[in-house]
């Protein structure tokens, strides 16, 4: 019997339930034959929402977490979820949390691989004052404030989320090489 050249992976079977994530196992057969189990966290669908404002300062938020027992640099985010679509479920966050609501929201990134966590990433324009009442027990501040601050944030670990990082310097790196025009319209 020759050997396979890849890992064959079996069903996902659910082994845990959470509000966010739920874990998954599954038996893969190696090339060699053998057996593993391999585990996998899936996160609930997120939005996340990158607002500029008339200025062009990007809102930005100050989120007291409680893991940190502290206010940290933070962005717009939330789940996907009651039947939403991402778009909707960006808009809700983006009134909650920053108190605006967008005349435009524009599809900037999603996440390519990640079918166990999809992300998708909106730029926000035409903001309006829209504020609509926040999660149970978040204390949020918005900060707008220009996009190289932001980046600088980024860039030195005071965002920390790597991921809400990333966005972050997509942007700025987007405005240098293509221009304000190509994120903002």
């Amino acid at each position: 019997m020759p050997k396979r050249k890849h890992t064959t992976l079996g069903k996902h079977r659910i082994v845990f339930r959470g509000i966010i994530y739920n874990i998954s196992h599954t038996t893969a057969t190696l090339p060699d034959g053998r057996k593993k189990t391999f585990e996998y966290l899936h996160r609930v669908p997120t939005a996340v929402v990158l607002p500029f404002d008339a200025k062009r300062r990007l809102v930005v938020t100050k989120e007291y977490k409680e893991l940190a027992k502290r206010k940290i640099w933070h962005l717009v985010v939330g789940k996907v979820e009651d039947g939403r679509t991402p778009m909707q479920a960006a808009q809700k966050e983006l009134q909650e949390e920053a108190g605006f609501k967008a005349k435009m929201l524009k599809l900037f990134y999603r996440s390519p691989m990640h079918k166990n966590w999809p992300l998708y990433v909106f730029i926000a324009t035409g903001l309006t004052p829209s504020k609509l009442p926040g999660d149970p027990g978040e204390d949020v501040t918005a900060v707008p404030m220009s996009l190289e601050k932001a980046e600088r944030l980024a860039l030195t670990g005071k965002i920390q989320d790597p991921v809400l990082a990333f966005l972050v310097a997509k942007a700025a790196y987007t405005v240098r090489t293509k221009g304000w025009k190509y994120l903002l319209s």
